[in-house]
């Protein structure tokens, strides 16, 4: 920009110093043609009272004057010559800045080019890069999902083992519990037909308290169980029953709870489930619902886990 405006500045002053002598020449040669003739004129008004040897005079000052004339034509030419010598130099001086622009045109257009590659190169490489960044991405993700679809099938796995175990674990429980009742079922049985003659109430409720089931072999307690009452042993066979968060034995339609080192009699909690009833209970049908009658306590059939209980509703 500052070398663009010496350069207009420069042309505008030798335009300046062009135009000025120009001016000059012009107003010199003006100036001398007009002395001279003048001067000429003069001679020859004087002529006509004059002598020959004036005339002479006249003519030698009127050649004079004409030398003086041709003088600026020399001094224009000199001038014009120094013109187009300073115009060959500015011509010059501009084909260098010419030549110097487009250098400095060619280097800055080198130095695009070469910061074009190098942005190209730099591109390229952030694309192989990132390219190489989903790749390991990919591979990452495709490791965890296989690591999570082992892990899902070990869990898988020891979910089923467990299941498996538990299903096996209650069956067992189920099956000696079975066994447990048809072994008490049994005792009991063979306990009634030999002491009893076949004819047997069980450990039936008579309001008050139970009657002592013949399983127990209890013969010489004849008197029943009264509720408040304590035994010091616990019945030849029983189970434990909880009512919510309560727990109860339970024997032969029997029902009792710890106290201190006996045992205290208790009523027939309504809600307990027990595995099996009394012998000699009897059926009853009430809104279409069966019941057991067991000397008064009435126990309502249900069906759990693969096995039929019996639930206290009423004594």
């Amino acid at each position: 920009m500052k070398r663009s405006l010496r350069q207009n500045l420069c042309v505008l002053a030798a335009l300046l110093l062009g135009t000025s002598l120009l001016i000059t020449d012009y107003v010199d040669a003006r100036g001398g043609g007009g002395g001279g003739s003048r001067g000429g004129g003069g001679g020859s008004r004087g002529g006509g009272g004059a002598s020959p040897r004036v005339n002479r005079s006249s003519d030698l000052q009127n050649r004079g004057n004409f030398s003086n004339r041709s003088q600026p034509s020399r001094d224009f030419s000199g001038r014009q010559g120094e013109r187009q010598t300073s115009q060959q130099n500015r011509q010059g001086e501009r084909s260098a800045r010419q030549g110097e622009r487009q250098t400095s045109q060619q280097n800055r257009q080198g130095e695009r080019t070469e910061r074009q590659g190098e942005r190209q190169t730099s591109q390229q490489n952030r694309q192989g890069e990132r390219t190489e960044r989903q790749g390991e991405q990919q591979t990452s993700q495709q490791t965890r999902q296989g690591e999570r679809t082992e892990r899902q099938g070990e869990r898988q796995g020891e979910r089923s083992e467990r299941t498996d175990i538990r299903q096996g674990e209650r069956s067992e429980r189920q099956g000696e519990r079975q066994q447990q009742v048809s072994d008490r079922q049994q005792n009991r049985q063979n306990f009634i037909d030999d002491n009893r003659n076949g004819y047997w109430r069980g450990g039936g409720w008579y309001g008050g308290g139970y009657y002592v089931p013949p399983g127990w072999g209890w013969v010489g307690l004849t008197t029943g169980l009264v509720i408040g009452s304590a035994i010091a042993t616990l019945p030849p066979y029983y189970n434990t029953v909880y009512v919510g968060s309560t727990s109860y034995i339970y024997s032969d339609g029997i029902y009792l709870q710890p106290s201190g080192s006996s045992y205290t009699v208790v009523a027939p909690p309504i809600g307990a489930i027990v595995t099996y009833i009394p012998d000699g209970c009897t059926t009853i049908t009430a809104d279409n619902t069966l019941y057991y009658n067991c000397s008064g306590i009435y126990y309502q059939p249900l069906f759990e886990n693969g096995s039929t209980v019996y639930q206290v509703v009423r004594f």
